[in-house]
């Protein structure tokens, strides 16, 4: 049931990236027209659009490559494929989910004090919209990545499923 949850959400993750995305390339777009083309006015409004595309598409980014085991995570120990020694890559796997735990837990924890005490009381000066919606970003993704390290760890340790380490190239 978990899994099932964490792979909707997954699902749904991939979706408000690619919106983030397209939103960040539509609000530039306007942004250079307005400054080069004569017939379309130089609007303000898609600056701010795309502060919150841009912030928003990173941490939904992060969270999806926590998912992955993208995020945090550097394969120099696997030599071309070749394997280390076991006792090597399970120190290594442990050490990899205490810092992407640790990591997660100030996400959490400092983005939530610094939404309510910043984001919270500031607008923005263009669309007048609380900055809040912006500020909020850093506790969510703090608590996406806690979702899907608990879906690898259960992954691994449950369910004995080695990670999936999929080379970015096929050299």
């Amino acid at each position: 049931m978990f899994l099932k949850f964490c792979a909707a959400y997954a699902k749904f993750l991939d979706v408000m990236l690619i919106v983030a995305g397209l939103t960040l390339m539509l609000s530039v777009g306007i942004q250079v027209a307005g400054r080069y083309v004569w017939f379309i006015p130089p609007y303000l409004w898609p600056l701010e659009v795309t502060n919150f595309a841009l912030i928003w598409g990173i941490f939904i980014g992060s969270a999806v490559c926590v998912r992955e085991e993208k995020h945090f995570n550097v394969d120099i120990f696997h030599m071309g494929g070749k394997g280390v020694n076991p006792a090597l890559n399970k120190f290594l796997r442990i050490l990899y989910y205490a810092v992407v735990g640790c990591m997660t837990f100030i996400f959490i924890y400092y983005g939530w004090i610094y939404f309510v005490k910043w984001g919270m009381i500031q607008s923005s000066d263009i669309t007048g919209v609380n900055l809040g919606w912006l500020y909020i970003s850093v506790p969510f993704a703090g608590v996406s990545w806690l979702l899907f390290l608990v879906e690898n760890v259960i992954k691994e340790l449950r369910l004995g499923q080695a990670p999936d380490h999929k080379p970015l190239s096929t050299n």
